[in-house]
C-alpha cells in the first residue's frame, strides 16, 4: 500500500473514532447533525414565518423556548387603529420557568448584524411584547398564550391543527424551532437561530409525566433545549405534534416506551395533534 493509501486509512480511523466518541449510535449521530437554517423543504418553508422564539430575559441570563401561531381573533378598534389577539402555543414549562415579568416573542434570535454582503445592516427581527397566559395543560405540558397587536401585523399563517396526525405514521416529519445548538459540541454551531430538523414518526407510546399517563408520538426528530414548544409538521405542513420535554431518561420525571424491547427506536416524544386540538378547544379556540 502506498503512502497516500496509508494516510487515507489513518484519516478514516480518526474520523471513525471521533464519531464513536461523540455519538452513542450511528442513527443518533446522523440526526445530531440534522439542524439547518436554510435549504427549507416546502412544508418547513410554509410554517417558517409562523414560528417564533419565546424569550425570557432576566439579569444576565436569557431563556429561550419556541412558540407557534395558531389563531387570530377578537379584532377590536382602539382609536383609529384596529387591534387583534394573536394566539400561540408553547411549552408549559417555558411559562413556569420564566421568572422575568415581561417575556416576549421574537421572529428570530441570534441573527447577524449585517447581511451576507457584510455591508448592509440586517433588518431587526420582529418583536411581540405583552405575552399573556391563556391556558396551561399540566398533563401534556402545553401552554396557550396571546399577544394583542395591530390587525395588520406581519406574521405567517396559523398552523393547521386537526386530529389526523396518525396519517403520518412511518412518514418523514419536520420540527421547526430554536434548538440550543451551542450546547452540543459535535454540531460546531455557535448561534441560536431558528432551525429545522427532520425525522420519522415511529409510533405511539405512553408516557408518565407528573403522575399522569398520556399517549405520545415517538419520533426520531432531533431536538435540543430550546425546541420546547416546537411544532412538528408533515409534508403537507399539517401539525403532527409538539415537542415539549425531549427524550425520557433517568434524569427527568418521564417514563416512556414504544417497544420495551427496542429502547433505541425513538429520539424524542411529541404531544399528538389530537391532544393539541383538545387543548385549543379548552382555551376557547377552534
Amino acid at each position: 500500500m502506498g503512502r497516500g493509501g496509508t494516510i487515507d486509512l489513518l484519516y478514516r480511523a480518526r474520523l471513525f473514532l471521533s464519531v464513536f466518541l461523540t455519538c452513542t449510535s450511528a442513527g443518533q449521530c446522523l440526526s445530531a447533525e440534522g439542524f439547518s437554517a436554510d435549504n427549507l423543504p416546502p412544508a418547513v418553508r410554509t410554517v417558517w414565518p409562523s414560528v417564533y422564539a419565546f424569550v425570557c430575559e432576566g439579569g444576565t441570563s436569557v431563556y429561550i423556548a419556541t412558540a407557534f401561531f395558531v389563531q387570530k381573533a377578537s379584532v377590536q378598534k382602539s382609536g383609529r387603529r384596529k387591534r387583534a389577539d394573536y394566539y400561540f402555543v408553547t411549552a408549559g414549562h417555558a411559562i413556569e420557568d420564566c421568572r422575568h415579568p415581561r417575556p416576549y416573542l421574537a421572529e428570530n434570535v441570534g441573527q447577524r448584524r449585517f447581511e451576507s454582503d457584510g455591508i448592509t445592516v440586517a433588518k431587526p427581527p420582529q418583536r411581540l411584547d405583552g405575552v399573556k397566559l391563556v391556558y396551561v395543560d399540566d398533563a401534556y405540558d402545553i401552554a396557550v398564550v396571546k399577544i394583542t397587536a395591530g390587525a395588520a401585523l406581519r406574521i405567517g399563517n396559523p398552523l393547521r391543527v386537526d386530529g389526523g396526525c396518525d396519517k403520518s405514521l412511518h412518514r418523514e416529519i419536520y420540527a421547526v424551532g430554536f434548538p440550543g445548538v451551542s450546547k452540543r459540541r459535535s454540531l460546531r454551531l455557535g448561534r441560536e437561530v431558528k432551525r429545522w430538523s427532520k425525522g420519522d414518526y415511529v409510533g405511539l407510546g405512553r408516557a408518565d409525566f407528573r403522575g399522569v399517563v398520556s399517549t405520545y408520538i415517538a419520533s426520531t426528530v432531533d431536538t435540543l433545549p430550546g425546541n420546547s414548544g416546537s411544532p412538528v409538521v408533515d409534508e403537507n405542513a399539517m401539525l403532527v405534534g409538539v415537542a415539549v420535554k425531549g427524550a425520557a431518561s433517568e434524569e427527568n420525571d418521564f417514563r416512556y416506551d414504544v417497544d420495551p424491547h427496542k429502547r433505541d427506536d425513538w429520539q424524542s416524544f411529541l404531544v399528538p395533534c389530537h391532544a393539541v386540538l383538545r387543548i385549543l378547544q379548552k382555551s376557547g379556540l377552534k
